[in-house]
């Protein structure tokens, strides 16, 4: 079919999504019109770079049917005269009633998952509401050997530092769950390019203040998602508690490279989250979702307290003691997931 599609085409979270998408698309033979969200194109190679390009110089029809794959602040401006699909992704329970206004504006909204679509449909949006889960690349995150051959036991989590992503009680766990003698360490790939100096300080203190700081290793921003792949493959195991996740892309990326994986048991990764391929973290209560710099209340996420903590510290313990490094479950659950599958359902929801 075709289809014009703006998007961000960049090194972030929504542009990845962005990416995976349009390649999929054209690889199915649509023909994809682009208009990159913050006008320049970013690629991890020249040949991905050409690719968008080549949808860039495209001139649109104006009656395409459009997708915006792009926040819920920003869903009112569109391009061309065709119908308008919208894929947001938040990880809060309500929105104010500006964004409830742009969530209203398209004439259907494609969401990741089911808790998103009932967040959505509890916000007084009266849109059409499609679930279709994200995917992941299986050729870049795929198991591959260890090189350290030692019985060294390792923990990861990758995502910037931020409180929703809980790196505070990460590190928190991982110095309740072990003492100096234990042969462990803690990977945080968590650098935030968003932060001040000033703020990222705060983030490498907790570090610091670990009495477990020598078994914590925090990595620079690593430029290729081949290059996290690879970091991850050198790890046991994963470890993604959230307050709140759009779809927590890292955790099933370390499900693709076939790590056992620890996650809170809450919001958009529910849709592939489960007792068999993950440990879960239960929740008990919400809390007012408030960081100062991205969440400022209005909304709520999941309540971190003791008893997650407590969860976690016994998750942590018992792959340590069992040696758990493999996910078999999990494995299966990433290439049932493919950006493949999501183009494809993306299309058919657009030419209905």
């Amino acid at each position: 079919m075709n289809m014009h599609v703006m998007a961000p085409i960049a090194q972030t979270g929504y542009g990845y999504v962005s990416m995976n998408i349009i390649k999929s698309l054209v690889k199915h033979n649509h023909n994809v019109s682009l208009t990159p969200i913050g006008g320049s194109i970013g690629a991890e190679s020249q040949e991905e770079f050409e690719l968008y390009k080549s949808c860039y110089e495209k001139l649109p029809d104006y009656n395409e049917s459009v997708l915006k794959i792009w926040h819920q602040f920003d869903l009112m401006q569109t391009v061309g005269r065709g119908k308008y699909f919208a894929l947001p992704f938040f990880e809060v329970d309500t929105f104010n009633k500006r964004e409830q206004y742009h969530l209203n504006f398209p004439d259907e909204l494609i969401v990741s998952c089911q808790w998103a679509k009932d967040v959505i449909q509890n916000n007084n949006v009266t849109k059409p509401i499609h679930v279709v889960p994200m995917g992941v690349d299986t050729t870049v995150f795929r198991p591959m050997p260890k090189q350290d051959s030692s019985d060294k036991y390792v923990f990861a989590t990758v995502g910037k530092w931020e409180k929703r992503k809980c790196h505070d009680t990460i590190i928190d766990c991982f110095s309740k769950a072990f003492s100096s003698e234990d042969n462990v360490e803690l990977w945080l790939l968590t650098q935030n390019p968003f932060l001040s100096p000033e703020a990222e300080k705060f983030w490498l203190d907790k570090v610091t203040e670990s009495p477990l700081r020598d078994k914590i290793q925090v990595y620079k921003k690593l430029e290729t998602h081949e290059a996290v792949a690879r970091f991850m493959s050198q790890t046991d195991c994963g470890i993604y508690l959230s307050r709140g996740e759009g779809w927590n892309m890292e955790l099933l990326e370390a499900m693709a490279v076939d790590k056992p994986v620890i996650a809170t048991n809450f919001s958009a990764h529910t849709e592939y989250c489960n007792s068999d391929n993950s440990m879960l973290v239960e929740i008990d209560e919400l809390e007012e979702a408030t960081d100062g710099k991205w969440f400022f209340g209005g909304s709520k996420w999941a309540n971190i307290g003791q008893n997650q903590i407590d969860q976690t510290v016994d998750h942590m313990r018992r792959c340590y003691k069992e040696r758990i490094k493999t996910n078999k479950s999990g494995l299966n659950t990433a290439r049932s997931l493919t950006w493949s599958n999501t183009s494809e359902q993306i299309a058919k929801i657009m030419q209905a």
